[in-house]
């Protein structure tokens, strides 16, 4: 057990990034990403990552650790932050990001589930060939109703790990997640930046305009030339379908950048909605308070 982790939420163009640079320069400590599009190392622009050539100073981890065209989920990135923390024991990590079910994973605790192996992961595969996608979801629903209700029958990789979490231990994922977790940190200051929605989608709004000012169009040209198939979780990110529309011609630049911003603000509308309901343990403060919040906290 760790004595204090920091952890820092909420929509996209909040400021998360901003506040987990201001605390690390107040504490000893290191910064974690908690975005999954940021962990790719491709779409710089369109993810947002940081410009580590202005803030190269700040201890920042886990930006673009995975090469595309391999795949990251919350069990990859919990098992790396995991091996980062134990390797930087004598500094406090504070974990910034958008995607909450990160964040989630290390806020409440490690889950006891088994190591799948990879026979059984081959075994769903063959499931998933043969009987297809839909087929796999009404079998979730029968053994896990709990955990289905929970995800979108779209939702593929989650659908298959809960599968081969069942057919490795015969166990479903809500029975595993009752049993007692790994406690991580002793300690938790977990926040939520609150901010008028209005402002923030003015925010978000000004970034959008400012991506294409700075050459996402460019990026999205060359990332189309990888010739992937669109079922990997980077061709998700906001705004590739897009910009790829408007190199297609289908979409004026004008058009184009309405439907970003428009694209970009409905998904700000849904991390908003996941961390008030799922995020109960988070402190909401605004931006101004939250510096002097967080230095007190971990100084108790």
């Amino acid at each position: 057990m760790y004595p204090l982790g920091i952890f820092i939420g909420g929509p996209t163009a909040s400021g998360k990034t901003k506040l987990a640079n201001i605390i690390h320069s107040k504490l000893p400590s290191y910064i974690v990403n908690a975005d999954s599009m940021q962990v790719y190392d491709q779409l710089k622009i369109l993810t947002n990552k940081p410009d580590f050539k202005k803030i190269k100073h700040f201890d920042h981890n886990l930006f673009g650790f995975t090469k595309y065209p391999k795949k990251c989920d919350v069990g990859i990135w919990q098992k790396e932050t995991i091996k980062l923390v134990k390797k930087k024991k004598n500094l406090t990590p504070i974990f910034v990001g958008g995607t909450g079910l990160y964040l989630e994973s290390l806020t409440n605790n490690l889950s006891n589930i088994p190591k799948v192996t990879n026979q059984t992961k081959i075994e769903v595969k063959e499931m998933l060939k043969k009987e297809g996608h839909e087929s796999l979801y009404k079998k979730l629903k029968k053994f896990d109703k709990d955990y289905a209700s929970k995800i979108s029958k779209n939702d593929l990789q989650r659908i298959l790990r809960a599968t081969e979490v069942r057919v490795s231990t015969g166990k479903s994922f809500s029975e595993w997640h009752k049993t007692e977790k790994k406690k991580i940190f002793k300690k938790i200051v977990y926040v939520i930046i609150k901010e008028d929605r209005d402002i923030l989608y003015g925010k978000i709004n000004k970034r959008c305009k400012k991506m294409v000012k700075s050459g996402v169009i460019d990026e999205v040209k060359e990332f189309n030339k990888n010739k992937i198939k669109a079922s990997h979780p980077l061709h998700k990110s906001i705004g590739l379908d897009v910009f790829t529309n408007y190199l297609n011609g289908i979409f004026s630049l004008e058009e184009c950048l309405e439907t970003f911003m428009k694209e970009t603000r409905q998904y700000a509308k849904r991390q908003l909605t996941w961390f008030n309901n799922r995020a109960s343990q988070a402190i909401r403060l605004e931006f101004s308070k939250l510096e002097r919040y967080i230095i007190d906290q971990a100084k108790l």
